[in-house]
């Protein structure tokens, strides 16, 4: 729930503020990672990291957002949106290979690794500019305001199911980062090989998400959108449904799905909302993915321990393609799609 105070806070005191803030935080915590030797002290270090996981939620996409606009470039956020995803993908992927290297040397090496990473964050977070067509929230309102904007965000339908649907994508993306590795092991791919799946998954994400601007410009965004849920669900389905090595491929698809679906979404609700109240708005929307995962990852775990994985991947393949379908027919109702 500290998502949706803290995107508030970046539409109230500034969304660079908010994002060095967050790198300072997070460098403590991470140094307590390194130093502690107790779980009193573990439990602070989590507590500090989600804090600092908290205080980017809106802030870094609205940034971006409202600088291509002041540019009168935001054409063109689909195109860096999925360059960020790209970028990101290829970094967990090459992070994935040298940490797991450098953990069988020790295992507190990777943590000091992160803390020279965040280092590199809060000096770059220092160098961000704050667009000038970001206009602050009211000082006078603050309670009321964020009050008055989550009322707005439920009575307007389009961003209501656009959010429903973006937890969709979002659940779906990151509920099989967890049952992925138990796939494979059920599969008796050796331990060692995960980390080289786990790269293989995220560049092909990467590609993914560098090419969703070209789906959407081919397909259109509403049959892209279609595509994407039609294609999210299959690929669970198939999943659960063939137990073989070479089942990985609807691994691969899903995660195709993640690097898609994040740039073309969060550009249809940037189009939606006020400059103003972006950060406040895009940190709801991360909520409810928070709230659909904490829904949808229990249940599943919950069919897989009763009976096996793979009728848990079966079932939520159908979940995925009511929820997704519906919200995606609810949005074509309230003519959400430019094409």
């Amino acid at each position: 729930m500290s998502q949706v105070p803290s995107g508030y806070l970046a539409d109230l005191r500034g969304r660079k503020a908010c994002l060095v803030l967050r790198s300072g935080v997070w460098i403590f915590s991470w140094l307590i990672y390194c130093v502690g030797n107790s779980f009193g002290e573990f439990a602070i270090a989590e507590v500090l990291a989600g804090v600092a996981g908290s205080l980017i939620s809106g802030a870094n996409t609205a940034l971006g957002f409202d600088t291509l606009l002041q540019l009168g470039r935001e054409k063109f956020y689909p195109i860096w949106e999925g360059r960020l995803v790209a970028i990101a993908g290829i970094s967990e992927a090459v992070c994935g290979i040298i940490g797991a290297a450098i953990a069988a040397i020790n295992l507190v090496y990777p943590f000091y690794l992160q803390i020279i990473c965040l280092i590199i964050y809060f000096c770059l977070a220092l160098t961000l500019v704050e667009p000038s067509c970001h206009l602050p929230i009211s000082k006078n309102k603050q309670l009321g305001q964020l009050k008055n904007i989550i009322i707005d965000v439920l009575k307007n339908p389009r961003l209501r199911w656009l959010f429903l649907l973006s937890g969709t994508f979002s659940s779906a993306s990151f509920l099989i980062v967890w049952l992925s590795q138990d796939y494979l092991k059920q599969l008796n791919i050796p331990i060692q090989a995960f980390g080289w799946a786990w790269a293989i998954f995220h560049l092909g994400m990467s590609l993914a998400s560098i090419n969703a601007h070209r789906i959407e410009s081919f397909l259109g965004i509403k049959k892209a959108t279609f595509f994407l849920v039609v294609l999210l669900a299959v690929s669970y389905i198939c999943l659960g449904s063939i137990a073989r090595v070479w089942g990985i491929i609807f691994i691969m698809s899903i995660y195709l799905v993640r690097g898609l679906s994040s740039p073309l979404i969060l550009n249809i609700i940037n189009q939606q909302i006020a400059s103003s109240v972006r950060a406040t708005i895009l940190s709801l929307n991360s909520l409810v993915f928070r709230i659909s995962f904490a829904l949808v990852a229990p249940l599943i775990g919950a069919i897989a321990s009763r009976y096996d994985l793979f009728t848990g991947l079966i079932m939520a393949g159908f979940l995925f393609l009511i929820s997704g379908w519906f919200c995606w027919w609810q949005l074509v109702k309230a003519r959400a799609f430019l094409s």
